[in-house]
């Protein structure tokens, strides 16, 4: 007997079924049959398996497959507080997917190595594997794997763990697990209902008109964090997706300048970008003059809304860029041997296009879910308390000094999901197959003019909303040069006025942060050099998998961890291990913040120089620097005499691409640099100037942004133009 596909639908359905007919009748009832119908999900699964279900209508399905990976964090949480009702009906619908996947995918991964070690057996032996490792590591590659994981581990995986022993250590007469169970359990991080009278949206009367407020509803901390992480990821990738394919498919008049301004939002100007968005779609804003005009009511996003709005304008060009590269690169015979074989539209999109370009799209929608997940700016600036990002935040702004071990256990929970995440998805990504036979083979544009109908989509809904993506870039010019005004909205030329530029550097409270920041990245620019040539050097040279796998994920996985994580490890380690001295940052008045931040910039930004400088190195043969030895060069002579001369470029393109991202860093910035504001970046200057909302400040702090994106412009132009290399967001 051969079940069908949707069985495992069936098999949901069923215990879902069940499970909303016992909480209907009564809710305690369904409790008591929580753990029987927990395991009748999974015990469906086993049942399809022996009645013939094929694991590989999951694999090769994109959105079963996807829904598996989601399905693995919604479960876990769904458990974690206890969610009743509907939230539960769905995990119990979804479960038999998951445990029909995660049942294949071990299978998969059992018999893989069962070949593997079958294929090793009888071919090299043990000892000799051995004595051909320890014959490549010479003294110099001891050297520079020793240094590169001392370095890591010492400053990325020591400090996680202090997170981890703090976010254990309980209040007075509380269990060893109470700050994880107050977060999963109490009404401030987790409630699944409304206060009567919440609203998403409601109106208020304002200068007798309709004034229709935005905000969301308030799930708690937990809840709101996971729901806007997912709600801007699946936004921001829809948004990308669609421009990517537009630009890389189909030529239009003005195409170049869709392709610029799709790309204004990358460039990094923390709060002042979220600051313009909250002007903008505030009653006074261009947005509220539209509606005003047309419907007869003024508009107001703020909270929850005002934020998940932010964070998608300035992330979705994130997917766009990875999902741009990705379309370029699938093979375009593959797509006219599908065409010949009858597909056409959106059927040829979803069935060879889309799977053949995941990869960068997953690539780039991670990287969102991640900087959604971690993000300070956005809820600072529209004071929306309610997310882990900002209570975390908020635990470093105590009276005392002291971040209380709440704090490590909510540092602990967005590390988990951010993570569990990044592994999920990476694992879906490795999963199935995206092999093209013919690639490279002929190059051969698949870029066609567009039709009337879609140069109508293209101009009047792509464009405006690309050109709405824009404006809070241009709106930082607009108040740096005090064109607009802190306050409201209104473009006054005459207001003209360089004033708030000289100021950046004449006002010595003010240059100092400049000057801090610049001293600071050129620090950790040299330190994350030094680490990833011996990182980059190592990974391309040993041939020994589990050694270079393992370093070369050390060197990569702090893009997965959330800064404002990676900050709490370092307050607790140095409280730790150097109470007392200037490291320590409750030293008040002696504490050396300047040390840490270089350290901490270094670590949080290497994957984007080590990842240029192994590319680098992945382009010299192997051949060359044996020929260099066997003509009697040492190792370190070859190193710096004949490899690196080659990948000069590489390692300065990594420097540039690293310095950028150190200087517009603003999780450990904003918080490290809290215990010594004197010693503070100019992402520091700008969190106090918005938090604070001094009128003049602002449009200082705007020239601060407009220097930034300076910086940056000068940055991109550099790898692009000077060194003829690609720039693109890091991807998975």
């Amino acid at each position: 007997m051969r079940v069908s596909r949707d069985s495992v639908w069936l098999a949901g359905f069923a215990v879902a079924a069940l499970y909303t007919a016992l909480w209907l009748l009564d809710p305690k009832l369904a409790c008591s049959a929580d753990a029987a119908l927990w395991l009748a999900s999974l015990a469906s699964a086993g049942a399809l398996y022996l009645l013939g279900y094929d694991y590989r209508w999951v694999k090769f399905s994109s959105g079963m497959s996807f829904l598996a990976v989601f399905t693995l964090l919604y479960d876990f949480f769904t458990l974690a507080i206890g969610a009743p009702g509907l939230p539960r009906a769905v995990a119990f619908f979804l479960t038999p997917l998951l445990a029909v996947a995660a049942g294949g995918y071990l299978r998969e991964k059992v018999l893989y190595l069962r070949q593997a070690r079958e294929a090793r057996r009888g071919t090299v032996s043990l000892a000799r594997r051995i004595r051909s490792t320890l014959y490549e590591l010479d003294p110099l590659m001891w050297f520079f794997l020793l240094f590169g994981s001392a370095f890591l581990v010492t400053f990325l995986v020591a400090p996680l763990a202090f997170v981890l022993i703090n976010a254990f250590r309980a209040p007075a007469g509380g269990a060893w697990y109470s700050n994880f169970q107050r977060i999963f359990t109490a009404r401030e991080y987790v409630r699944l209902e409304t206060l009567p009278g919440e609203q998403f949206a409601f109106e208020i009367p304002l200068d007798g008109e309709k004034l229709l407020v935005v905000k969301g509803i308030n799930y708690g901390v937990l809840v709101n964090s996971l729901i806007l992480s997912l709600v801007v990821t699946a936004a921001a990738t829809l948004l990308g997706v669609i421009v990517a394919f537009v630009l890389a498919r189909y030529t239009f008049p003005g195409r170049e300048l869709l392709r610029i301004l799709s790309l204004v939002p990358l460039f990094v100007t923390p709060f002042v970008n979220s600051y313009v968005v909250k002007i903008l779609f505030s009653e006074y804003g261009p947005i509220s003059a539209l509606t005003s005009a047309l419907f007869g009511w003024k508009l107001r996003i703020d909270g929850l809304v005002g934020v998940a709005l932010a964070q998608i304008i300035s992330f979705y060009p994130i997917v766009y860029l990875n999902a741009y590269s990705a379309f370029l690169n699938v093979d375009p015979s593959t797509e006219e041997q599908a065409e010949n074989l009858g597909a056409r539209g959106f059927t040829l999109f979803r069935s060879v296009t889309f799977p053949l370009a995941l990869p960068g799209i997953v690539a780039g929608a991670i990287i969102v879910y991640i900087f959604s997940l971690e993000d300070v700016g956005a809820p600072l600036i529209f004071q929306e308390w309610n997310l882990m990002s900002a209570q975390i935040f908020r635990g470093f702004v105590t009276q005392t000094g002291i971040v209380t071990p709440e704090s490590a256990a909510l540092g602990i929970v967005m590390l988990f999901v951010a993570v569990m995440g990044f592994l999920a998805i990476r694992n879906y990504v490795g999963m199935r197959s995206y092999a093209m036979i013919s690639r490279g083979g002929r190059l051969v544009s698949r870029q066609r003019p567009l039709g009337f109908a879609g140069k109508l989509v293209v101009y009047l809904v792509i464009f405006p909303v690309v050109l709405l993506t824009s404006f809070p870039q241009i709106g930082v010019f607009l108040l740096a040069f005090n064109v607009m005004p802190p306050r409201g909205f209104e473009i006054n030329l005459g207001a003209f006025t360089p004033e708030y530029f000289s100021r950046l550097f004449l006002d010595p409270g003010v240059f100092t942060f400049i000057r801090n920041t610049l001293v600071y990245a050129s620090l950790s620019v040299a330190l994350a050099l030094t680490v990833a040539i011996m990182v980059g050097y190592g990974v391309s040279r040993i041939r020994v998998s589990w050694l270079s796998n393992a370093l070369d994920t050390l060197a990569t996985v702090p893009l997965a961890i959330p800064g404002l994580v990676i900050a709490l490890g370092y307050y607790y380690f140095f409280t730790t291990l150097f109470s007392g001295t200037p490291l320590d940052p409750v030293s008040i008045g002696a504490f050396q913040a300047w040390v840490i931040l270089v350290i901490a910039y270094s670590v949080r930004k290497l994957p984007y120089v080590v990842r240029s400088v192994y590319a680098g190195f992945q382009q010299v043969h192997v051949g060359l620097e044996e020929a260099a030895m066997n003509l009697g060069a040492t190792r370190a002579r070859v190193v710096f005499g004949v490899t690196l001369p080659y990948v000069i470029s590489y390692v300065f393109s990594g420097a540039v691409l690293g310095f950028i991202y150190m200087a517009t860093e603003v999780s450990t910035s904003i918080t490290i640099g809290g215990f010594n504001p004197s010693q503070a970046p100019m992402t520091y200057y700008m969190m106090n100037v918005y938090k604070g909302g001094s009128p003049v400040g602002v449009q200082v702090a705007a020239a601060m942004g407009v220097l930034l994106i300076l910086i940056q412009l000068a940055a991109i132009l550099t790898v692009v133009r000077v060194l003829k290399q690609r720039y693109a967001f890091i991807g998975v």
